[in-house]
Protein backbone atom coordinates (compact mmCIF):
# COMPACT_ATOMS: atom_id res chain seq x y z
CA UNK A 1 0.00 0.00 0.00
CA UNK A 2 2.76 2.18 0.93
CA UNK A 3 4.27 1.90 -2.95
CA UNK A 4 0.94 2.80 -4.20
CA UNK A 5 0.63 5.94 -1.82
CA UNK A 6 4.11 7.42 -2.87
CA UNK A 7 3.23 6.31 -6.88
CA UNK A 8 0.48 8.74 -6.37
CA UNK A 9 2.57 11.42 -4.54
CA UNK A 10 4.56 11.31 -7.26
CA UNK A 11 2.14 11.85 -9.84
CA UNK A 12 0.52 14.44 -8.07
CA UNK A 13 3.46 16.31 -7.60
CA UNK A 14 4.12 16.26 -11.48
CA UNK A 15 0.51 17.04 -12.59
CA UNK A 16 1.17 20.06 -9.75
CA UNK A 17 4.41 20.89 -11.70
CA UNK A 18 2.59 20.86 -15.60
CA UNK A 19 0.01 22.78 -14.13
CA UNK A 20 2.10 26.14 -13.32
CA UNK A 21 3.79 25.45 -16.56
CA UNK A 22 0.56 25.06 -18.32
CA UNK A 23 -0.61 28.07 -16.62
CA UNK A 24 2.45 30.52 -17.35
CA UNK A 25 2.35 29.15 -20.91
CA UNK A 26 -0.93 30.01 -21.28
CA UNK A 27 -0.51 33.23 -20.27
CA UNK A 28 2.61 33.94 -22.46
CA UNK A 29 2.26 33.14 -25.55
CA UNK A 30 6.30 32.50 -26.08
CA UNK A 31 6.54 29.85 -23.79
CA UNK A 32 5.66 26.67 -25.28
CA UNK A 33 4.27 24.28 -23.03
CA UNK A 34 6.17 21.25 -24.10
CA UNK A 35 9.36 23.20 -23.77
CA UNK A 36 8.23 24.56 -20.40
CA UNK A 37 8.07 21.35 -19.03
CA UNK A 38 11.43 20.22 -19.86
CA UNK A 39 13.24 23.55 -18.86
CA UNK A 40 10.94 23.25 -15.27
CA UNK A 41 12.24 19.69 -14.56
CA UNK A 42 15.47 20.66 -15.10
CA UNK A 43 15.74 23.38 -12.52
CA UNK A 44 13.88 21.47 -10.42
CA UNK A 45 16.55 18.84 -10.99
CA UNK A 46 19.54 21.64 -10.41
CA UNK A 47 17.81 22.64 -7.01
CA UNK A 48 17.10 19.27 -5.91
CA UNK A 49 13.38 17.59 -5.73
CA UNK A 50 11.39 17.37 -2.73
CA UNK A 51 9.69 14.47 -3.95
CA UNK A 52 11.64 11.11 -5.42
CA UNK A 53 10.84 10.95 -8.87
CA UNK A 54 12.02 7.60 -10.24
CA UNK A 55 11.31 6.57 -14.39
CA UNK A 56 11.65 2.94 -15.19
CA UNK A 57 11.72 1.15 -18.94
CA UNK A 58 8.17 -0.60 -18.31
CA UNK A 59 6.60 2.40 -17.52
CA UNK A 60 7.45 4.37 -20.22
CA UNK A 61 7.02 1.67 -22.66
CA UNK A 62 4.02 -0.43 -21.41
CA UNK A 63 1.98 2.62 -19.46
CA UNK A 64 2.52 5.61 -21.70
CA UNK A 65 4.09 4.39 -25.16
CA UNK A 66 0.36 2.79 -25.84
CA UNK A 67 -1.41 5.89 -25.03
CA UNK A 68 0.82 7.94 -27.28
CA UNK A 69 0.72 5.88 -29.85
CA UNK A 70 -3.36 4.95 -29.90
CA UNK A 71 -3.72 8.77 -29.72
CA UNK A 72 -1.79 9.36 -32.18
CA UNK A 73 -3.42 6.34 -34.54
CA UNK A 74 -6.89 7.72 -33.94
CA UNK A 75 -6.44 11.32 -35.12
CA UNK A 76 -4.05 11.20 -37.82
CA UNK A 77 -5.82 11.43 -41.54
CA UNK A 78 -5.88 7.49 -42.69
CA UNK A 79 -6.31 8.34 -46.45
CA UNK A 80 -3.39 10.73 -46.14
CA UNK A 81 -1.11 8.22 -44.20
CA UNK A 82 -1.87 5.43 -46.75
CA UNK A 83 -1.05 7.60 -49.52
CA UNK A 84 2.49 8.73 -47.96
CA UNK A 85 2.70 4.96 -46.83
CA UNK A 86 5.83 4.74 -49.17
CA UNK A 87 8.30 7.39 -47.92
CA UNK A 88 7.01 6.88 -44.60
CA UNK A 89 8.55 2.89 -44.72
CA UNK A 90 11.43 4.20 -46.37
CA UNK A 91 12.22 6.25 -44.02
CA UNK A 92 11.12 4.20 -40.81
CA UNK A 93 12.80 1.07 -41.65
CA UNK A 94 15.79 1.48 -44.40
CA UNK A 95 16.57 4.98 -43.59
CA UNK A 96 16.30 3.95 -39.33
CA UNK A 97 19.06 1.47 -40.37
CA UNK A 98 21.19 3.25 -42.51
CA UNK A 99 21.40 5.70 -39.70
CA UNK A 100 21.87 3.24 -37.11
CA UNK A 101 24.86 1.78 -38.72
CA UNK A 102 26.09 5.27 -39.30
CA UNK A 103 26.39 5.80 -35.48
CA UNK A 104 27.40 2.50 -34.87
CA UNK A 105 30.81 2.93 -37.34
CA UNK A 106 31.46 6.43 -36.28
CA UNK A 107 31.38 5.47 -32.37
CA UNK A 108 33.42 3.23 -32.69
CA UNK A 109 36.60 5.72 -33.62
CA UNK A 110 34.27 8.68 -31.77
CA UNK A 111 34.20 7.13 -28.35
CA UNK A 112 35.74 3.62 -28.27
CA UNK A 113 32.88 1.28 -27.60
CA UNK A 114 33.12 -2.41 -28.78
CA UNK A 115 30.57 -2.89 -31.95
CA UNK A 116 27.29 -4.44 -30.21
CA UNK A 117 28.04 -1.32 -27.51
CA UNK A 118 27.75 1.05 -30.51
CA UNK A 119 24.93 -0.69 -32.45
CA UNK A 120 23.47 -0.85 -29.27
CA UNK A 121 23.97 3.18 -28.80
CA UNK A 122 22.60 3.96 -32.56
CA UNK A 123 19.39 1.86 -31.61
CA UNK A 124 18.39 3.92 -28.47
CA UNK A 125 19.42 7.31 -29.68
CA UNK A 126 17.39 7.17 -33.21
CA UNK A 127 13.96 7.21 -32.89
CA UNK A 128 12.23 9.96 -32.61
CA UNK A 129 9.26 11.06 -30.57
CA UNK A 130 7.87 14.64 -33.04
CA UNK A 131 5.23 15.83 -30.05
CA UNK A 132 6.44 19.11 -29.06
CA UNK A 133 7.43 19.89 -33.46
CA UNK A 134 3.77 18.01 -33.57
CA UNK A 135 2.56 20.76 -31.36
CA UNK A 136 4.38 23.61 -33.25
CA UNK A 137 3.00 22.44 -36.62
CA UNK A 138 -0.89 22.80 -35.15
CA UNK A 139 -0.03 26.43 -33.81
CA UNK A 140 1.01 27.37 -37.38
CA UNK A 141 -1.17 25.14 -39.59
CA UNK A 142 1.92 23.88 -41.15
CA UNK A 143 0.85 21.32 -44.57
CA UNK A 144 -1.18 17.95 -43.29
CA UNK A 145 1.12 15.81 -45.69
CA UNK A 146 4.45 17.31 -43.71
CA UNK A 147 2.73 16.75 -40.27
CA UNK A 148 1.62 12.89 -41.58
CA UNK A 149 5.34 12.27 -43.08
CA UNK A 150 6.78 13.30 -39.70
CA UNK A 151 4.39 11.66 -37.45
CA UNK A 152 4.15 8.60 -39.91
CA UNK A 153 7.78 8.05 -39.74
CA UNK A 154 8.36 8.46 -36.18
CA UNK A 155 5.66 6.31 -34.90
CA UNK A 156 7.46 3.02 -37.40
CA UNK A 157 10.59 4.43 -36.46
CA UNK A 158 9.69 3.27 -32.29
CA UNK A 159 8.44 0.10 -33.57
CA UNK A 160 11.19 -1.24 -35.14
CA UNK A 161 14.00 0.30 -32.87
CA UNK A 162 12.12 -1.53 -30.19
CA UNK A 163 12.84 -4.75 -32.30
CA UNK A 164 16.45 -4.14 -33.15
CA UNK A 165 17.45 -2.45 -29.30
CA UNK A 166 15.38 -6.64 -28.09
CA UNK A 167 17.83 -8.10 -30.53
CA UNK A 168 20.79 -6.75 -29.50
CA UNK A 169 20.16 -7.12 -25.63
CA UNK A 170 19.42 -10.31 -26.06
CA UNK A 171 22.44 -11.22 -27.75
CA UNK A 172 24.48 -8.98 -24.98
CA UNK A 173 22.78 -11.08 -21.77
CA UNK A 174 23.17 -14.23 -24.08
CA UNK A 175 26.67 -13.69 -23.96
CA UNK A 176 27.15 -12.49 -20.76
CA UNK A 177 24.94 -15.85 -19.31
CA UNK A 178 27.32 -18.14 -21.28
CA UNK A 179 30.25 -16.48 -20.27
CA UNK A 180 31.82 -15.88 -23.54
CA UNK A 181 32.68 -13.20 -26.00
CA UNK A 182 30.41 -11.90 -28.25
CA UNK A 183 32.27 -12.84 -31.30
CA UNK A 184 32.51 -16.25 -30.20
CA UNK A 185 29.03 -16.92 -30.89
CA UNK A 186 27.61 -14.65 -33.37
CA UNK A 187 28.73 -13.50 -36.71
CA UNK A 188 28.19 -10.29 -38.07
CA UNK A 189 25.96 -12.67 -41.04
CA UNK A 190 24.00 -14.28 -38.45
CA UNK A 191 23.02 -10.69 -36.27
CA UNK A 192 21.69 -9.43 -39.69
CA UNK A 193 19.91 -12.39 -40.44
CA UNK A 194 18.00 -12.42 -36.64
CA UNK A 195 17.34 -8.60 -36.78
CA UNK A 196 15.88 -8.47 -40.45
CA UNK A 197 13.76 -11.62 -39.50
CA UNK A 198 12.84 -9.94 -36.16
CA UNK A 199 11.67 -7.05 -38.03
CA UNK A 200 10.05 -8.57 -40.99
CA UNK A 201 8.09 -10.87 -37.89
CA UNK A 202 6.90 -7.51 -35.82
CA UNK A 203 6.01 -5.56 -38.85
CA UNK A 204 3.94 -8.01 -40.47
CA UNK A 205 2.88 -9.86 -37.25
CA UNK A 206 2.13 -6.71 -35.83
CA UNK A 207 0.17 -5.06 -38.57
CA UNK A 208 -2.13 -8.67 -38.73
CA UNK A 209 -3.15 -8.87 -35.22
CA UNK A 210 -3.91 -4.82 -35.14
CA UNK A 211 -6.39 -5.18 -38.25
CA UNK A 212 -7.93 -8.09 -37.00
CA UNK A 213 -8.71 -6.70 -33.56
CA UNK A 214 -9.46 -3.14 -34.95
CA UNK A 215 -12.03 -5.02 -37.13
CA UNK A 216 -13.64 -6.57 -33.97
CA UNK A 217 -13.41 -3.39 -32.23
CA UNK A 218 -14.99 -1.34 -34.66
CA UNK A 219 -17.88 -3.92 -35.10
CA UNK A 220 -18.26 -3.63 -31.23
CA UNK A 221 -18.64 -0.05 -30.83
CA UNK A 222 -20.44 0.30 -34.03
CA UNK A 223 -22.93 -2.18 -32.67
CA UNK A 224 -23.09 -0.23 -29.46
CA UNK A 225 -23.28 2.78 -30.40
CA UNK A 226 -22.40 4.16 -26.74
CA UNK A 227 -19.86 6.49 -25.71
CA UNK A 228 -18.98 4.73 -22.51
CA UNK A 229 -18.53 1.21 -24.26
CA UNK A 230 -16.52 3.53 -27.15
CA UNK A 231 -14.00 4.37 -23.86
CA UNK A 232 -14.11 0.66 -22.53
CA UNK A 233 -13.21 -0.87 -25.84
CA UNK A 234 -10.59 1.11 -27.10
CA UNK A 235 -8.32 1.20 -23.72
CA UNK A 236 -8.73 -2.64 -24.13
CA UNK A 237 -8.15 -2.30 -27.84
CA UNK A 238 -4.54 -0.05 -26.92
CA UNK A 239 -3.30 -2.04 -24.05
CA UNK A 240 -4.72 -5.34 -25.16
CA UNK A 241 -2.87 -5.24 -28.88
CA UNK A 242 0.22 -3.84 -27.68
CA UNK A 243 0.98 -5.90 -24.03
CA UNK A 244 -0.25 -9.36 -26.40
CA UNK A 245 2.09 -8.73 -29.22
CA UNK A 246 5.39 -7.66 -26.82
CA UNK A 247 4.52 -11.11 -24.80
CA UNK A 248 4.98 -12.78 -28.34
CA UNK A 249 7.92 -10.82 -28.80
CA UNK A 250 6.37 -8.99 -31.58
CA UNK A 251 5.88 -5.03 -32.20
CA UNK A 252 3.47 -3.84 -29.81
CA UNK A 253 3.90 -0.27 -31.35
CA UNK A 254 3.05 -1.81 -35.37
CA UNK A 255 0.50 -3.72 -33.84
CA UNK A 256 -1.30 -0.58 -31.64
CA UNK A 257 -0.57 1.71 -34.45
CA UNK A 258 -2.86 -0.79 -36.99
CA UNK A 259 -5.57 -1.23 -34.45
CA UNK A 260 -5.92 2.30 -33.79
CA UNK A 261 -6.27 3.62 -37.41
CA UNK A 262 -8.00 0.68 -38.42
CA UNK A 263 -10.89 2.01 -35.41
CA UNK A 264 -10.75 5.50 -36.95
CA UNK A 265 -11.20 4.74 -40.73
CA UNK A 266 -14.55 3.38 -42.14
CA UNK A 267 -13.98 -0.54 -42.49
CA UNK A 268 -16.37 -1.70 -45.48
CA UNK A 269 -19.61 -1.37 -44.82
CA UNK A 270 -18.84 -0.25 -41.13
CA UNK A 271 -18.04 3.36 -39.86
CA UNK A 272 -18.43 4.74 -36.03
CA UNK A 273 -20.79 6.44 -35.28
CA UNK A 274 -20.03 10.09 -35.39
CA UNK A 275 -21.02 10.33 -31.44
CA UNK A 276 -18.24 7.48 -30.98
CA UNK A 277 -15.23 8.74 -33.19
CA UNK A 278 -15.73 12.57 -31.63
CA UNK A 279 -15.58 10.83 -28.63
CA UNK A 280 -12.55 8.20 -29.52
CA UNK A 281 -10.41 11.26 -30.48
CA UNK A 282 -10.72 13.59 -27.51
CA UNK A 283 -10.67 10.64 -24.89
CA UNK A 284 -7.44 9.36 -26.55
CA UNK A 285 -6.32 13.44 -26.99
CA UNK A 286 -6.41 13.93 -23.29
CA UNK A 287 -4.92 10.95 -22.35
CA UNK A 288 -1.76 12.01 -24.52
CA UNK A 289 -1.79 15.46 -23.10
CA UNK A 290 -0.81 13.82 -19.31
CA UNK A 291 0.88 11.01 -20.71
CA UNK A 292 3.57 13.35 -22.35
CA UNK A 293 3.50 16.13 -19.75
CA UNK A 294 4.63 13.11 -16.91
CA UNK A 295 7.51 12.13 -19.46
CA UNK A 296 8.90 15.84 -20.35
CA UNK A 297 8.79 16.36 -16.42
CA UNK A 298 10.10 13.69 -15.49
CA UNK A 299 12.65 13.26 -18.07
CA UNK A 300 14.00 16.70 -16.75
CA UNK A 301 13.87 15.96 -13.11
CA UNK A 302 15.56 12.69 -13.62
CA UNK A 303 18.38 14.19 -16.02
CA UNK A 304 22.13 14.24 -13.85
CA UNK A 305 23.15 17.56 -14.33
CA UNK A 306 26.48 16.91 -12.60
CA UNK A 307 26.90 14.03 -15.04
CA UNK A 308 26.31 15.94 -18.04
CA UNK A 309 28.21 18.73 -16.97
CA UNK A 310 31.16 16.08 -16.74
CA UNK A 311 30.48 14.46 -19.78
CA UNK A 312 29.75 17.82 -21.92
CA UNK A 313 32.07 16.87 -24.52
CA UNK A 314 31.18 13.27 -25.25
CA UNK A 315 27.04 14.90 -25.31
CA UNK A 316 28.27 17.75 -27.71
CA UNK A 317 29.90 14.76 -29.71
CA UNK A 318 26.85 12.48 -29.54
CA UNK A 319 24.55 15.62 -30.50
CA UNK A 320 26.47 16.15 -33.62
CA UNK A 321 26.91 12.64 -34.64
CA UNK A 322 22.93 12.43 -34.45
CA UNK A 323 22.21 15.08 -36.55
CA UNK A 324 24.51 14.09 -39.14
CA UNK A 325 23.35 10.38 -39.44
CA UNK A 326 19.89 11.96 -40.02
CA UNK A 327 20.65 14.17 -42.64
CA UNK A 328 23.39 11.76 -44.42
CA UNK A 329 20.09 9.71 -44.67
CA UNK A 330 17.20 11.92 -45.36
CA UNK A 331 18.85 13.71 -48.14
CA UNK A 332 19.91 11.09 -50.55
CA UNK A 333 17.03 8.36 -49.67
CA UNK A 334 13.88 11.36 -49.92
CA UNK A 335 15.70 12.71 -53.40
CA UNK A 336 15.72 8.71 -54.97
CA UNK A 337 12.24 8.72 -53.47
CA UNK A 338 11.03 10.82 -56.05
CA UNK A 339 12.23 9.43 -58.55
CA UNK A 340 9.54 6.98 -58.28
CA UNK A 341 6.85 9.26 -56.26
CA UNK A 342 3.44 10.58 -57.91
CA UNK A 343 3.93 13.80 -55.05
CA UNK A 344 7.25 14.92 -54.59
CA UNK A 345 8.97 15.83 -51.54
CA UNK A 346 9.92 19.08 -51.76
CA UNK A 347 13.53 20.36 -50.00
CA UNK A 348 11.81 22.58 -47.80
CA UNK A 349 10.09 19.55 -46.60
CA UNK A 350 13.24 17.69 -45.92
CA UNK A 351 15.12 20.35 -43.60
CA UNK A 352 12.23 20.57 -41.40
CA UNK A 353 12.46 15.92 -41.39
CA UNK A 354 15.80 16.41 -40.70
CA UNK A 355 15.24 18.77 -38.28
CA UNK A 356 12.46 17.42 -36.64
CA UNK A 357 14.66 14.43 -34.95
CA UNK A 358 13.61 15.36 -31.47
CA UNK A 359 14.86 11.83 -29.21
CA UNK A 360 13.15 11.56 -26.35
CA UNK A 361 10.70 9.62 -24.56
CA UNK A 362 11.29 5.69 -26.26
CA UNK A 363 15.26 6.88 -26.38
CA UNK A 364 15.06 7.63 -22.53
CA UNK A 365 13.34 3.87 -22.17
CA UNK A 366 15.64 1.93 -23.86
CA UNK A 367 18.42 3.14 -21.51
CA UNK A 368 16.76 2.55 -18.80
CA UNK A 369 16.44 -0.72 -19.87
CA UNK A 370 19.89 -1.44 -20.41
CA UNK A 371 20.41 -0.49 -16.69
CA UNK A 372 17.67 -2.33 -15.16
CA UNK A 373 18.97 -5.26 -16.74
CA UNK A 374 22.52 -5.02 -15.74
CA UNK A 375 23.92 -6.07 -18.81
CA UNK A 376 26.76 -3.74 -19.16
CA UNK A 377 29.50 -2.10 -16.92
CA UNK A 378 27.79 0.61 -14.66
CA UNK A 379 30.66 3.40 -15.82
CA UNK A 380 29.55 2.48 -19.46
CA UNK A 381 25.98 2.31 -18.70
CA UNK A 382 26.62 6.13 -17.17
CA UNK A 383 28.38 7.07 -20.51
CA UNK A 384 25.57 5.79 -22.45
CA UNK A 385 23.16 7.57 -20.48
CA UNK A 386 24.49 10.95 -19.88
CA UNK A 387 24.90 10.80 -23.99
CA UNK A 388 21.06 10.06 -24.41
CA UNK A 389 19.54 11.78 -22.01
CA UNK A 390 21.78 14.89 -23.51
CA UNK A 391 20.69 14.61 -26.61
CA UNK A 392 17.21 14.30 -25.38
CA UNK A 393 17.31 17.39 -24.01
CA UNK A 394 18.94 19.05 -26.40
CA UNK A 395 16.62 18.29 -29.07
CA UNK A 396 13.51 18.68 -27.18
CA UNK A 397 14.46 22.64 -26.11
CA UNK A 398 16.55 23.56 -29.50
CA UNK A 399 14.44 21.76 -31.94
CA UNK A 400 11.34 21.94 -30.54
CA UNK A 401 11.73 25.75 -29.44
CA UNK A 402 13.30 26.85 -32.83
CA UNK A 403 10.91 24.83 -35.29
CA UNK A 404 8.16 27.60 -36.05
CA UNK A 405 11.25 29.94 -36.84
CA UNK A 406 12.38 27.37 -39.44
CA UNK A 407 8.81 26.85 -40.75
CA UNK A 408 8.69 30.57 -41.18
CA UNK A 409 12.31 30.69 -43.09
CA UNK A 410 11.09 28.21 -45.54
CA UNK A 411 7.12 29.78 -45.57
CA UNK A 412 5.81 26.42 -44.99
CA UNK A 413 2.41 26.93 -43.30
CA UNK A 414 2.23 30.83 -43.49
CA UNK A 415 -1.03 31.73 -43.89
CA UNK A 416 -2.99 35.18 -44.56
CA UNK A 417 -6.03 36.11 -42.56
CA UNK A 418 -8.15 35.19 -46.20
CA UNK A 419 -6.53 31.60 -45.98
CA UNK A 420 -7.49 31.18 -42.51
CA UNK A 421 -10.88 31.98 -43.34
CA UNK A 422 -10.43 30.12 -46.33
CA UNK A 423 -10.03 26.83 -44.10
CA UNK A 424 -12.85 27.71 -41.61
CA UNK A 425 -15.41 28.21 -44.09
CA UNK A 426 -14.29 24.75 -46.33
CA UNK A 427 -13.81 23.15 -42.78
CA UNK A 428 -17.44 24.14 -41.33
CA UNK A 429 -18.76 23.00 -44.93
CA UNK A 430 -17.63 19.47 -44.15
CA UNK A 431 -19.01 19.32 -40.71
CA UNK A 432 -22.52 20.89 -42.41
CA UNK A 433 -22.55 18.28 -44.81
CA UNK A 434 -21.51 15.30 -42.51
CA UNK A 435 -24.44 16.00 -40.82
CA UNK A 436 -26.40 16.45 -43.45
CA UNK A 437 -25.64 12.75 -44.25
CA UNK A 438 -26.14 11.23 -40.81
CA UNK A 439 -29.80 13.02 -40.51
CA UNK A 440 -30.53 11.14 -44.00
CA UNK A 441 -29.08 7.82 -42.55
CA UNK A 442 -31.27 8.30 -39.46
CA UNK A 443 -34.27 9.00 -41.26
CA UNK A 444 -33.68 6.44 -43.83
CA UNK A 445 -33.23 3.77 -40.66
CA UNK A 446 -36.63 5.17 -38.72
CA UNK A 447 -34.25 6.67 -36.00
CA UNK A 448 -35.60 10.10 -36.37
CA UNK A 449 -39.31 11.34 -37.59
CA UNK A 450 -39.95 13.53 -41.00
CA UNK A 451 -40.50 16.22 -39.12
CA UNK A 452 -37.47 16.26 -36.61
CA UNK A 453 -35.83 15.73 -40.10
CA UNK A 454 -37.40 18.53 -41.83
CA UNK A 455 -36.62 20.89 -39.10
CA UNK A 456 -32.82 19.51 -38.20
CA UNK A 457 -32.11 19.92 -42.19
CA UNK A 458 -33.24 22.88 -42.77
CA UNK A 459 -31.27 24.73 -40.25
CA UNK A 460 -28.32 22.65 -41.65
CA UNK A 461 -29.14 23.78 -45.02
CA UNK A 462 -29.60 27.83 -44.49
CA UNK A 463 -25.87 27.38 -43.00
CA UNK A 464 -24.68 25.41 -46.19
CA UNK A 465 -25.83 28.32 -48.35
CA UNK A 466 -24.62 30.87 -46.13
CA UNK A 467 -20.88 28.79 -46.40
CA UNK A 468 -21.16 28.75 -49.91
CA UNK A 469 -21.84 32.13 -50.73
CA UNK A 470 -19.54 33.36 -48.74
CA UNK A 471 -16.93 31.10 -50.13
CA UNK A 472 -18.00 32.34 -53.79
CA UNK A 473 -17.04 35.98 -52.24
CA UNK A 474 -13.83 35.31 -50.54
CA UNK A 475 -12.60 33.45 -54.23
CA UNK A 476 -13.65 36.53 -56.26
CA UNK A 477 -12.37 39.38 -53.84
CA UNK A 478 -8.84 37.28 -53.08
CA UNK A 479 -7.33 35.57 -56.38
CA UNK A 480 -4.45 33.98 -54.30
CA UNK A 481 -6.81 32.34 -52.22
CA UNK A 482 -9.04 31.02 -55.45
CA UNK A 483 -5.23 29.91 -57.16
CA UNK A 484 -4.86 28.06 -53.88
CA UNK A 485 -7.98 26.45 -54.69
CA UNK A 486 -7.46 25.81 -58.28
CA UNK A 487 -3.89 24.25 -57.53
CA UNK A 488 -5.41 21.60 -54.35
CA UNK A 489 -8.24 20.97 -57.04
CA UNK A 490 -6.36 20.32 -60.25
CA UNK A 491 -3.25 18.34 -57.83
CA UNK A 492 -6.09 15.46 -57.09
CA UNK A 493 -6.98 15.28 -60.49
CA UNK A 494 -3.49 14.64 -61.92
CA UNK A 495 -3.42 12.18 -58.50
CA UNK A 496 -6.15 10.51 -59.60
CA UNK A 497 -5.18 10.62 -62.88
CA UNK A 498 -1.86 8.80 -62.18
CA UNK A 499 -3.92 6.18 -60.20
CA UNK A 500 -6.12 5.40 -63.13
CA UNK A 501 -3.35 4.63 -65.25
CA UNK A 502 -1.45 2.71 -63.46
CA UNK A 503 -4.44 0.40 -62.91
CA UNK A 504 -4.79 0.32 -66.52
CA UNK A 505 -1.26 -1.23 -66.67
CA UNK A 506 -1.63 -3.51 -63.92
CA UNK A 507 -5.28 -4.85 -66.20
CA UNK A 508 -3.24 -5.32 -69.65
CA UNK A 509 -5.66 -2.46 -70.95
CA UNK A 510 -1.85 -1.06 -71.67
CA UNK A 511 1.21 -2.26 -71.90
CA UNK A 512 3.96 -0.94 -69.55
CA UNK A 513 6.45 1.33 -71.85
CA UNK A 514 3.25 2.91 -72.63
CA UNK A 515 1.95 3.26 -69.52
CA UNK A 516 5.48 4.91 -68.33
CA UNK A 517 5.83 7.60 -70.72
CA UNK A 518 1.91 8.31 -69.76
CA UNK A 519 2.88 8.39 -65.80
CA UNK A 520 5.70 10.69 -66.74
CA UNK A 521 3.59 13.17 -68.09
CA UNK A 522 1.31 13.53 -65.39
CA UNK A 523 4.35 13.85 -63.01
CA UNK A 524 5.74 16.65 -65.48
CA UNK A 525 2.07 18.43 -64.44
CA UNK A 526 2.04 17.63 -60.58
CA UNK A 527 5.65 18.93 -60.55
CA UNK A 528 4.51 22.17 -61.68
CA UNK A 529 1.52 22.62 -59.71
CA UNK A 530 2.84 21.63 -56.98
CA UNK A 531 5.87 24.39 -57.62
CA UNK A 532 3.42 26.84 -57.72
CA UNK A 533 4.40 27.50 -61.72
CA UNK A 534 1.12 26.45 -63.07
CA UNK A 535 -2.46 27.57 -62.98
CA UNK A 536 -5.54 26.01 -64.08
CA UNK A 537 -5.63 28.91 -66.46
CA UNK A 538 -2.63 28.03 -68.22
CA UNK A 539 -2.56 23.87 -67.29
CA UNK A 540 0.30 23.05 -69.76
CA UNK A 541 3.65 25.11 -70.61
CA UNK A 542 4.30 26.17 -73.61
CA UNK A 543 7.43 24.36 -74.07
CA UNK A 544 5.36 20.66 -73.09
CA UNK A 545 4.18 18.04 -75.26
CA UNK A 546 2.52 15.06 -73.82
CA UNK A 547 3.57 12.31 -74.37
CA UNK A 548 -0.09 10.97 -76.41
CA UNK A 549 0.18 13.94 -78.86
CA UNK A 550 3.15 13.29 -79.70
CA UNK A 551 2.12 9.80 -81.00
CA UNK A 552 -0.38 11.52 -82.59
CA UNK A 553 1.90 13.47 -84.65
CA UNK A 554 3.41 10.99 -85.89
CA UNK A 555 0.43 9.10 -87.40
CA UNK A 556 -1.47 10.17 -90.27
CA UNK A 557 -5.02 10.78 -89.19
CA UNK A 558 -8.04 12.21 -90.92
CA UNK A 559 -8.96 16.19 -91.08
CA UNK A 560 -10.85 15.62 -87.91
CA UNK A 561 -8.22 14.94 -85.71
CA UNK A 562 -5.78 17.58 -87.15
CA UNK A 563 -8.76 20.37 -86.47
CA UNK A 564 -8.47 18.96 -82.92
CA UNK A 565 -4.67 19.44 -82.74
CA UNK A 566 -4.42 22.65 -83.55
CA UNK A 567 -7.31 23.73 -81.54
CA UNK A 568 -9.79 24.26 -84.43
CA UNK A 569 -12.54 21.85 -84.06
CA UNK A 570 -16.21 22.78 -83.14
CA UNK A 571 -18.74 20.91 -81.72
CA UNK A 572 -20.96 18.78 -84.26
CA UNK A 573 -24.07 21.33 -85.10
CA UNK A 574 -26.49 17.99 -85.40
CA UNK A 575 -26.23 18.71 -89.52
CA UNK A 576 -24.66 15.04 -89.50
CA UNK A 577 -21.74 16.66 -91.97
CA UNK A 578 -19.06 15.83 -89.43
CA UNK A 579 -16.81 13.41 -91.23
CA UNK A 580 -17.13 9.76 -90.29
Amino acid sequence: MVGIEDQLITLLYLLAIATVVGVVSARRERIQYTTGLIVTGLLISVVGSPVDVELTSDFILLVLLPILIFNEAVNIDPRGFRENLVPILALAVPGLLVSIAIVAVVSRFLFGFPLVIAILFGVIIMPTDPVSVLATFDDIGAPERLAILVEGESLLNDGVSIVVYSSVLAIILEAESAGVALGEMYTHGRFLWDVGIGITVAVVGGALVGAVAGYIATELIAFADDSLTTIVVSVGLAYGVYVFLDVLGSSGVIGTLTAGIFLASPSGATELPPTSHFTLENVWEYAAVIANTIIFVAIGIVTPIALQVESVGHVLAAIVLVFFARAVVIYPLVELLNRWLVDSIPRSYQHVLTWSGIHASVSIALILGVSETGAISDPLVAQLSAMVIGVAAFTLLVNGSTMGRLLDRFEIGQRTPPQELYESLVGRLHGVDAALDTAERLREGDEISESVFEDVTAVYRRERAELEAALESLLDRYPDVRRHEERLGTRRILVAEHRAINEAIQRGDISGDVGDRLLDDVKAKLDHVLTDEWTVTEPTPTDFTPYWRQELEGVPLDDGIAKIQTGTSRPDDGTGSEDR
